[in-house]
C-alpha cells in the first residue's frame, strides 16, 4: 500500500518489492511500468531488471573481498597494497581491506577523474591523496569501492564478474544479476533519458560507474527484486540458502555487524538507528533496528538480524522525475511493516540515499 501510494502520487513510473523473513519469501510484488507510458512494459519481480547503483557495493564488491577472505586468499586487516602496488601515495600503506569496506580509509567522497579511457582513469583513482592516517573518521566514498574492486580482482586472479557469478550468482540463482546488459536490455527499467528521446537503459546511471567502462565496484550492476531478495535471504539466514551456503556464518555476522571504529558502518552496509538515537556516520547505534545499503537510482535493501527480516524496494525513480521522491520515508515504511516495528515518527529524517 505505502508504495502504491507513491506510485499514485507519480514519485516514480514502476516498483518491485521483495519481502521475507529469514530463508522464506513471502511476499514478491510488481507495480506499474517501468516507464510512464502505459504501452511502456510492466514490472515484473522475476524479470524486471533495475540499475542497482550503490547497492552494487555489498551485493557484488564486498561480498567478493569477503569470499577472498572466507578462502584465506587475503587477511582483511592487511595493507590493500600487497595486492594493488597501484594504490600510491602517502598512508596508503597503511589502508587495510577494512578499512575500504568501512569507508575508513581517509579518501575522499570523491574526486575529478581525468583520463581519455577506463585505465587510465582507474589509474588516477586509485593515486587519489589522503591527507591523514586511515581509521580516524567515516567518510562515505565511490573511490574506495572502485580500489576494493582492482585490489580484489588482483587477489582473485580473475575479473569478479566472472568470480562473483561462479561463487554467488549462480549457485543462488541469481539468474537476472549482471553488469552490462546493454542498451538493448528491454528487460532492464531506464534511469535516464537520451538526447534522442530514446531511454536510457542496461548501463549504469552513475557516472562514475560509466567513466570506468560500466564495470565498477560502486555502481552499475543490475538485478531483480526476485534475485536481490534471494541473496537478502541468505544473508539474513547466516549465509546459507536452501541448502547452498555461500558465506561462513561469521562473514555473515561481519555484514550486519558495527565494526569497530567505523561508526554505524559494517562490512558492507551500515546500521540505522532507532528514532530516538541521533545519526552520526562517526558513532555507531546503540540498538540497531537494521542493516542497510540504499542506490540513488531508488533501490535498496534492508536486513534485521534480529527477526531474520528483509525487504527489497527496486524503483527506477530518477527516470523522467515527476514529482519529489520521498524514498527515504518510503523505504523505512516498507521495512518496518514487514519487521512489524512501531511506525515511523512524522519526524524521521529524509536522508538522502547512497
Amino acid at each position: 500500500a505505502a508504495v502504491r501510494a507513491e506510485l499514485a502520487r507519480r514519485a516514480f513510473p514502476g516498483a518491485a518489492l521483495a519481502l521475507g523473513i529469514g530463508p522464506r519469501t513471502e511476499r514478491l510484488a510488481g507495480m506499474g511500468h517501468v516507464g510512464w507510458r502505459d504501452a511502456a512494459a510492466p514490472v515484473s519481480p522475476d524479470s524486471t531488471m533495475y540499475d542497482l547503483a550503490s547497492v552494487t557495493k555489498p551485493v557484488a564488491t564486498a561480498t567478493a573481498v569477503l569470499l577472498l577472505a572466507q578462502d584465506g586468499v587475503i587477511d582483511l586487516d592487511e595493507p590493500v597494497r600487497k595486492h594493488l602496488p597501484q594504490f600510491e601515495g602517502q598512508f596508503k600503506d597503511r589502508v587495510t581491506w577494512r578499512h575500504l569496506l568501512t569507508h575508513t580509509s581517509g579518501l575522499p567522497g570523491g574526486a575529478n577523474i581525468r583520463g581519455e579511457e577506463p585505465r587510465e582513469r582507474l589509474r588516477r583513482i586509485l593515486r587519489t591523496r589522503i591527507s591523514e592516517p586511515p581509521g580516524r573518521y567515516v567518510v562515505y566514498t565511490d573511490l574506495g569501492y572502485v580500489a576494493l574492486w582492482a585490489a580484489a580482482e588482483r587477489a582473485a586472479g580473475e575479473p569478479l564478474t566472472r568470480f562473483l557469478e561462479r561463487r554467488v550468482w549462480r549457485p543462488l540463482g541469481m539468474t537476472h544479476t549482471a553488469f552490462l546488459p546493454g542498451q538493448d536490455c528491454t528487460l532492464c527499467a531506464p534511469t535516464l533519458r537520451l538526447s534522442t528521446g530514446e531511454p536510457y537503459r542496461g548501463r549504469p546511471n552513475d557516472l562514475l560507474a560509466r567513466r570506468l567502462g560500466g564495470i565498477s565496484g560502486n555502481a552499475g550492476l543490475f538485478s531483480t527484486a526476485r534475485d536481490l531478495g534471494r541473496f537478502a535471504a541468505m544473508l539474513a539466514n547466516g549465509g546459507e540458502l536452501d541448502g547452498v551456503r555461500i558465506l561462513q556464518p561469521e562473514m555473515a555476522r561481519a555484514m550486519l555487524t558495527q565494526q569497530p571504529g567505523a561508526g554505524r558502518r559494517t562490512l558492507g552496509l551500515v546500521a540505522t538507528c532507532p528514532d530516538e538515537e541521533r545519526e552520526s556516520e562517526q558513532e555507531p547505534c546503540e540498538r540497531p533496528v537494521a542493516y542497510v545499503h540504499n542506490g540513488w537510482t531508488g533501490t535498496s535493501l534492508w536486513i534485521e538480524p534480529e527477526r531474520k527480516a528483509w525487504a527489497v524496494l527496486l524503483t527506477n525513480r530518477s527516470y523522467d522525475v515527476r514529482a519529489r521522491p520521498r524514498m527515504q520515508a518510503l523505504r523505512e515504511d516498507v521495512f518496518r511493516s514487514v519487521a512489524g516495528l512501531p511506525e515511523r515518527r512524522s519526524s524521521s529524517r529524509e536522508g538522502e540515499e547512497e
